[in-house]
């Protein structure tokens, strides 16, 4: 079994309390303003420091175990010292906040760059001591993922420990291929690291030159054609985080890893192919947070379809942050529907508000009127709604009912032919968080009085109808079918 770190539950000021697993990915999501970012940083800010009376928005968390303590002492066998029973676990803080305030140098009277095994086994066995807890937890914001990407220093590999994501690109080739391979279907370009060009290995990215005969990796020949590619941290910002994220959630030895935005300065299809790697790459035994305004990324993870996700959506109301989970079999069920997975409904999710339309032009409709009757008071706040197509009223009880569980005001615009039968009404209705035993008598009472309202058949029109009908006919035996459509005339416009 592979031994983790993982936030067990999570507790908001709005006075939830959040239960999570381990292994999982964790998908935070919201409107504006809900807090999203700002509970990743809340979160590092515990785990570091066990007490922070700042927080707003996080008021409680629980730091949980999974595995043995010997698994956890195997998970640190690449960082025990040669020919010692010591751990250099100083190479496991975080280099991307240098700002921050580093890990205390000593454990109890133990330095960390030579911490005693006795110390891990007391981390890992005594309940509430997570002083190390630190160590193994990292955020990922816009700058963070920047510098992911800077070169990393050139390390001895016969004595030091390669940590950073790309020292682990020098010494596992599979690892390197396959971000290259990565990079290449999200940009076109490979993705390759430079380790002859002195104290620091950059990353390349452009198109790979290829080996001539004679050549190696460290050849001056094959050194200069490598130079001549363009460096990644040269690159734009969305290169620099597509790959800050890739590096740090497949290579960084972290067990909970959270990442802001990792949608930021990417197209949509680069963002969803994000989202479908971070959930196929993400190491057993990882924790991963990601605070998200995109769909596009959260459609992307569903496409690796993990087991483990969850989804947790934030609201605001004054001072208090709120929060709700949207369940598994209900995330499941909005995403196996053809319909459902290739429209905007999983959009819904970042609005304040959400109207169920019946189809993609009645979305149309309603929005401009929106737009039409909107206030051009600049002191009148603009509404935050989204309209969206279910594709036909029978879906709108699911997805009624998915949006609901989370915390969306969710109401449904639909044609008139609702009315003529109990079902999908009443299903609809009750999603909708309606009372059927109220509603039932009014819905009686329209719908008799539109029957008792039925036109007249008129016999020019009936004729007509059946001569077309029997028109079409040219078989010897009459058709049912077609007999069938004369006992029942159609009714008038």
């Amino acid at each position: 079994m592979t031994a983790s770190l993982f936030l067990e539950h999570l507790t908001f000021s709005g006075g939830e309390s959040i239960q999570l697993e381990p292994d999982s990915i964790v998908v935070i999501v919201g409107p504006n303003n809900a807090g999203k970012s700002a509970t990743l940083r809340e979160i590092l800010d515990l785990v570091r420091h066990q007490f922070w009376p700042n927080n707003r928005i996080v008021t409680g968390m629980k730091v949980g175990r999974s595995g043995t303590t010997e698994d956890f002492l195997t998970r640190m066998a690449p960082y025990r010292l040669p020919d010692a029973s010591e751990y250099q676990l100083n190479v496991l803080e975080d280099p991307t906040y240098l700002s921050q305030p580093k890990t205390e140098n000593r454990f109890l009277g133990f330095s960390i760059h030579q911490a005693p095994e006795r110390l891990l086994r007391s981390f890992w066995e005594q309940n509430g001591f997570d002083a190390l807890a630190g160590l193994f937890f990292t955020l990922l914001d816009l700058s963070t993922r920047s510098k992911a990407t800077e070169p990393a220093e050139v390390f001895n590999l016969t004595k030091d420990i390669p940590y950073l994501p790309i020292q682990k690109m020098c010494v596992d080739q599979h690892l390197a291929e396959r971000l290259s391979r990565y990079f290449h279907r999200a940009f076109g370009q490979a993705l390759i690291v430079n380790r002859t060009v002195g104290a620091k290995m950059p990353l390349h990215c452009g198109l790979a030159p290829p080996l001539a005969p004679g050549e190696d990796r460290v050849s001056p020949s094959y050194a200069q054609k490598l130079q001549a590619l363009p460096r990644l941290q040269s690159q734009g910002d969305g290169m620099k985080s597509f790959a800050g994220c890739l590096l740090q959630v497949t290579a960084a030895d972290k067990f909970v890893v959270m990442i802001d935005e990792p949608e930021a300065f990417l197209h949509p299809p680069q963002a969803r192919f994000l989202g479908t790697l971070l959930a196929k790459e993400k190491p057993a035994g990882q924790q991963l947070i990601i605070a998200t305004h995109s769909g596009d990324l959260l459609r992307g993870l569903l496409d690796a379809n993990p087991s483990s996700l969850q989804i947790i959506r934030l609201t605001r109301e004054g001072n208090l942050n709120h929060a709700r989970t949207l369940d598994k079999d209900r995330i499941r069920t909005l995403w196996n529907d053809p319909i459902l997975r290739f429209s905007n409904t999983l959009d819904s999710l970042f609005h304040e508000q959400v109207v169920l339309c019946e189809a993609d032009g009645d979305c149309r409709f309603y929005a401009s009127l929106l737009e039409a009757t909107r206030s051009e008071d600049m002191d009148t706040r603009m509404p935050d709604v989204m309209f969206t197509s279910t594709g036909g009223k029978h879906k709108i009880p699911t997805i009624a009912k998915a949006l609901a569980s989370i915390g969306i005001p969710t109401r449904a615009i639909v044609d008139f032919d609702i009315l003529n039968s109990e079902s999908p009404l009443r299903e609809a209705v009750e999603a909708l968080g309606g009372n059927w035993d109220e509603f039932q008598p009014r819905w009686k009472q329209v719908k008799a009085g539109v029957e008792q309202r039925k036109p007249e058949l008129e016999t020019p029109h009936v004729r007509k109808e059946i001569e077309k009908l029997l028109g079409e006919v040219s078989t010897p035996i009459f058709p049912n079918d077609v007999a069938k459509s004369i006992r029942e005339p159609p009714v008038s416009a």
